[in-house]
């Protein structure tokens, strides 16, 4: 995979042949006040991929909702609908609060197939099931 974006919040890689992202949360981002790359990371990663891609995103690192940031939040997910993103999957911490939160990112964008875990493994077999599904 390539690295697209390391900074200290988080990790976008890029698995081209795949077609597939991968978003890894690195530190609690529940006080942040901004992300000034966020945006202009997921935009680089959008341009190279083809519509039908994958998202995995690992958010394991919340502890819990920053309403702050919502609305950059939702903007990345609107993003990813007008790429054309094929399917989102989304791994969580084991806590309430998190899901309920991201049932408010995901309110623009009900039409993106999201899927939800809270084991890393446990969304990596369920995408290798996936993309063993589709046609070449």
């Amino acid at each position: 995979m390539d690295l697209i974006a390391y900074r200290p919040q988080y990790r976008i890689y890029l698995h081209t042949a795949g077609n597939h992202i991968v978003y890894e949360r690195l530190e609690e981002m529940t006080l942040a006040t901004e992300l000034p790359h966020y945006v202009a990371d997921i935009e680089r990663a959008l341009k190279l991929v083809k519509p039908g891609f994958t998202v995995l995103s690992d958010l394991r690192r919340t502890l819990g909702p920053n309403l702050h940031m919502l609305p950059v939040f939702r903007q990345v997910r609107q993003m990813l609908q007008a790429s054309g993103v094929g399917l989102v999957v989304e791994v969580h911490p084991p806590s309430a609060s998190v899901p309920k939160f991201m049932q408010q990112v995901r309110a623009q964008s009900e039409e993106i197939p999201t899927y939800i875990f809270t084991d890393r493994n446990e969304a990596d077999a369920f995408l290798q099931q996936f993309w063993a599904q589709q046609p070449s």
